[in-house]
Order: structure tokens, then C-alpha cells, then sequence
């Protein structure tokens, strides 16, 4: 089905069921009686999310490699106690305890994903407070962001989760003290993940503190939600070079392919050089791009120059075979 959000910013659900040809109206659950739930979450973004849209995807993705082109800036595991963690409306200690009703986040070495994957990348484990719409979030220090900086994560629910309903968001807090969202996605336990690649490119120059946080959307009893090598990665531009190039002259030593039976006629054209002068570039003579006749070679005799030699050592050729 396509579906059409609400224009206004908020939380929605609609609740839907099937219906037999009979008239008869049914759902699903054991008794197939519980109808089938689309939550939406309407958020107003402060910069164009265009080209951020995620990923779905049933294959890890290694986000976390980088080459000396494009290397790992800033990692959001390894700085995660450096951030702010809180819920809400109290502070989280960094790393958390497991199982805290407040919410926690615990630095994982290794992930095991919706479908079974285990990656051994640096992972996040956020938990949100353990009450209806309840949350948590990280604030990270200021960081300056350059020209070619990409934000990279996976976002899934932690395998075994199978109630996990969450809302993972990543946000930016500007220097007016502004808070922006950059990317937000629902996760539920469907064995899929998202993958993010967000271009913070229209932000170089600002220095902001990332924000990434976790929402239920509903009772978050299993929302065990993973962000998987959440890090910076810095693409840097390209080097544009200018070379000299010196003036050359190009001599056709034979003439060029032509097309299979047709005459072709090559006159190419002065080449100006830098210094606007022009090098004049020999003209080849039209040629047929015809299947030429063996001639016998002689020793130490010099090529043909004209059609009558050519004739003339045929016509002796064929003396000479039939003995004439």
C-alpha cells in the first residue's frame, strides 16, 4: 500500500485488518483477532534529508573500513563516555549497567544483528527509559566539521529482541544552541537493518555536538537498540593539478582505418599550441580501404611509386609463372 504521512509534526498510528470476501473482518495473533499497526513519527527537518535516506539491508555492511583516502575522524564508540548521556530528565552514568529502568548504554566489541549476523565491529547498546515513549540520548562533545565528512552507522535491534519498536535519530546541537535532526529511522524487529551515510559536507566550517538518541514507540520492555561502528569518516577533495603540455607535431605515417569499402578522405585540421600559433600536421592522401593483390618481392628491390610500376610487376609475375 502507499501511504500518505500527516503534513503536521507528531506521533500517528493507524490500525488495520483484512477482510474475507465474505464481509468477515480479521487480523492476526493466534486468535487472528489483533489488527496489523503502522506507527509514523512526523518530524520537520532543518536542512534537506534528500540524499539521506537509509538503506534497508539483510547484509552487513563494513562501514568501519577506511583507507588513506578516506579515514576514520572521529568514532563515536571509543568517545561514547565523552558524550552526555541522559534520559530525558536525569543524567546516565557512561558506560551503564544492563538491565537499569532509567536507561543505560553499554561499548559492545561485537554486535549480533536482527537476522543472526554477529559483526566484530565497536557497537553502541542503547536502552530507553523503561516507561511508554520513553528515551535516551548521547550528547558528544564539539567537533569541527570539514569539507568531505561523512557520518556512517548501522542501526538494528539487538538479536533476540523480538519486541524491540524503537526510533533511532541522529541530531546535531548548533552553536546557538539549536538542535537539528539529520536522519531518523524505525526499527523493529523484521530481521533488517539501516544503514546511514549522511554528507556533512553543508556543514563544514560549523563546529556542533552530535546527538544520537533512541525513542520507544511503545512499551520498551526489548528495546535493545545497536549502532553499529557509528563513526566520522573524511573523504578529502581532490587535488586538482595543472600540467604543461608542450606543443607536438603528429606525422600519419599510414593512412587511418576507414570504414569497409568506403572512400575515405583524411585532412586533419591545424593544432593551435600555446602559443597560439599552428603547427601544420601532414595531409594524408584519400584512400580505399580495398583488399590489395600479392605481389611478388624481389631482393633489394625499392616499393612501387606509381600504379604503371605496380601493373608491370603483376604482368611480369604472371609471365615469368606460365613461363612466357
Amino acid at each position: 500500500m502507499n501511504l500518505i504521512a500527516p503534513e503536521v509534526a507528531g506521533k500517528y498510528q493507524g490500525n488495520w485488518q483484512f477482510e474475507a470476501p465474505s464481509g468477515k473482518v480479521f487480523g492476526v495473533g493466534d486468535a487472528a483477532d489483533q489488527p496489523i499497526w503502522l506507527r509514523i513519527r512526523v518530524i520537520t527537518p532543518s536542512i534537506n534529508t534528500s540524499t539521506m535516506t537509509p538503506v534497508p539491508s539483510s547484509v552487513a555492511t563494513s562501514t568501519a573500513t577506511a583507507t588513506p583516502q578516506n579515514f576514520v575522524a572521529y568514532d563515536f564508540v571509543t568517545n561514547a563516555c565523552a558524550a552526555q548521556w541522559e534520559n530525558g530528565h536525569e543524567f546516565l552514568p557512561c558506560p551503564g549497567l544492563d538491565g537499569d529502568k532509567n536507561g543505560f548504554v553499554l561499548l559492545l566489541n561485537q554486535a549480533k544483528l536482527e537476522d543472526g549476523t554477529v559483526m566484530n565491529l565497536a557497537t553502541l547498546l542503547t536502552f530507553p527509559e523503561l516507561t511508554t515513549g520513553g528515551s535516551v540520548q548521547g550528547i558528544y562533545p564539539d567537533y569541527p566539521i570539514q569539507s568531505g565528512d561523512h557520518l556512517q552507522t548501522s542501526a538494528s535491534c539487538e538479536y533476540g529482541s523480538k519486541a524491540c519498536s524503537v526510533l533511532f535519530q541522529i541530531s546535531y546541537i548548533d552553536s546557538s544552541g539549536s538542535k537539528n535532526d539529520l536522519w531518523t529511522i524505525g526499527e523493529f524487529y523484521d530481521g533488517k537493518y539501516s544503514n546511514a551515510d549522511i554528507d556533512l559536507s553543508r556543514l563544514a566550517g560549523m563546529k556542533v555536538k552530535f546527538v544520537l538518541s533512541v525513542s520507544a514507540l511503545g512499551p520498551p520492555s526489548d528495546d535493545r537498540a545497536l549502532w553499529i561502528a557509528p563513526h566520522i569518516v573524511h573523504s578529502p577533495s581532490p587535488t586538482v593539478t595543472l600540467t604543461a603540455i608542450s606543443a607536438t607535431t603528429t606525422v600519419y605515417a599510414s593512412p587511418l582505418p576507414t570504414t569497409t569499402g568506403v572512400a575515405t578522405a583524411t585532412h586533419p585540421s591545424p593544432v593551435p599550441t600555446a602559443t597560439s600559433t599552428y603547427t601544420p600536421i601532414q595531409t594524408v592522401r584519400p584512400v580505399r580501404n580495398v583488399t590489395p593483390t600479392p605481389v611478388a618481392a624481389t631482393k633489394n628491390s625499392a616499393p612501387p611509386s606509381s600504379i604503371p610500376q605496380i601493373l608491370n610487376q603483376i604482368i611480369s609475375f604472371f609471365q615469368r609463372l606460365l613461363g612466357h
